[in-house]
């Protein structure tokens, strides 16, 4: 994502923050003012002028009345959201103060337990639990189903997780269920969190979990957000690399091409982006093609640009494999989609969503985030990621049954893969 300041989101600040400087305005014409400020900003760098069908200004005319007779903040912000989204595509929203952490908690929740959860089958499953987490030693394992959270059931969570938010497709709508049960299993560190579920052999269990710190860093405008960081990597067997990570940042580029150097000799590379909410795709590539390539093409209101790969000898050469899953948003969908396009990589796992619009991001002085899209992005072959998402070559789900056994069925699916190349490039290189 990049990040620019306009004009109308310092006014957007005003309206909302400083009602002395508006005069006798009262906050229901401070919500008004505010409200028609978004949509304006929104009109203004929006990146098709025709809205995609969509008519802005009934759009304008039929909210305004609402903002303008709205009761409280919070249902001010759920009239500026369900205006915003009426374009009916990601990245466009207003997330009220402190919420972005439970919006997108595997990368701002500045504390956790160690373990993750996928929704598969409408159960709550932990798909993964650090052997060195408070997670693990309160009992949770792999293939473990969570019950309730702080004695809130799981149906209850999935009844309060807004479903409507674009895309409206049914994976965008598992992983806003999946993200709203982690926010209340993330937390501040040193905070406890109750957490009810259910073991390999039907019995239920209850355990109090203190959350720690996760490793990160301050971002946004005075250091006020906190980003988690996490890179995972190891050497499986059969000289396979394998690198997880939940973020895409620029600055995780040079740690990962040292990480990759690290492992050695490989027969293969995976690259585990499950669960990777986005962030920016700067870098990425370059560390795994071998020459200046066309990696999207990106078209705002004004012109449509090309973006190409950097050119680098030291690339990674051997057979890929990228991991995706309903988890999947945003850059990481790109980058994903991106080496396939190109040839680069094998995709295996569950479709992404398709939240892949570019977007500017403001944190306003409330503390509140104001997030709209300014560009279309598709990958070289044409294809529109928004709303579609990223394809695996090979799509395989995960089950209880198998994680209980303690299998990854698309982590060992990735491995059958690779091996499967490096065999068929020894045959070759025998002829």
């Amino acid at each position: 994502m990049t990040h620019r300041i306009m004009i109308s989101l310092i006014v957007i600040a005003v309206l909302l923050t400083c009602p002395e400087v508006t005069g006798a305005q009262t906050s229901n014409e401070r919500y008004a003012a505010g409200l028609k400020a978004i949509w304006n900003n929104v009109n203004e760098t929006y990146f098709d002028t025709s809205f995609g069908g969509v008519d802005w200004q009934r759009v304008l005319d039929t909210y305004l009345p609402q903002a303008a007779s709205a009761e409280s903040d919070q249902a001010f912000y759920t009239i500026a959201n369900k205006m915003l989204w009426e374009l009916n595509v990601s990245h466009a929203a207003l997330v009220p103060p402190g919420l972005f952490a439970t919006v997108e908690p595997v990368v701002f929740a500045p504390g956790g337990i160690g373990a993750a959860v996928r929704m598969l089958d409408g159960e709550a499953v932990i798909t993964s639990v650090d052997p060195e987490s408070p997670a693990y030693a309160a009992g949770l394992r792999t293939g473990y189903v969570i019950l309730a959270v702080d004695s809130i059931p799981i149906a209850q969570i999935e009844k309060e997780v807004r479903r409507d938010m674009p895309p409206r497709n049914d994976r965008n709508r598992i992983a806003q269920v999946t993200k709203g049960l982690m926010g209340r299993i993330y937390g501040a560190p040193e905070t406890e969190v109750t957490v009810a579920f259910l073991d390999g052999k039907g019995e239920t269990h209850q355990s109090r979990i203190t959350r720690t710190k996760r490793t990160g860093v301050a971002v946004g405008p005075g250091g006020r957000l906190f980003m988690a960081i996490e890179l995972r990597v190891k050497r499986l067997n059969d000289g396979i690399g394998y690198i997880g990570l939940n973020t895409l940042q620029p600055q995780l580029a040079p740690e990962i091409a040292a990480a990759i150097k690290s492992m050695g000799d490989l027969s293969g590379l995976i690259v585990d982006l499950r669960g990777n909410s986005g962030g920016e795709i700067e870098g990425m590539p370059d560390l795994f093609l071998p020459q200046k390539t066309l990696l999207f093409q990106r078209t705002t209101r004004d012109d449509r640009t090309e973006v190409f790969s950097d050119s680098s000898n030291a690339y990674y050469r051997g057979p890929l494999v990228v991991l995706i899953d309903a988890m999947t948003g945003s850059a990481s969908e790109l980058l994903a989609a991106c080496l396939q396009a190109t040839k680069r990589a094998v995709l295996v796992g569950d479709r992404s969503p398709g939240s892949v619009t570019e977007s500017d991001v403001m944190v306003l002085p409330t503390g509140a985030i104001f997030m709209y899209p300014v560009a279309q992005i598709s990958t070289p072959d044409g294809k529109m990621l928004e709303g579609n998402g990223a394809t695996p070559d090979v799509e395989i789900g995960l089950t209880r049954e198998m994680l209980l056994q303690g299998k990854d069925s698309q982590l060992d699916t990735a491995v059958t893969r690779i091996k499967q190349e490096a065999s068929g490039a020894t045959q070759r290189a025998r002829q």
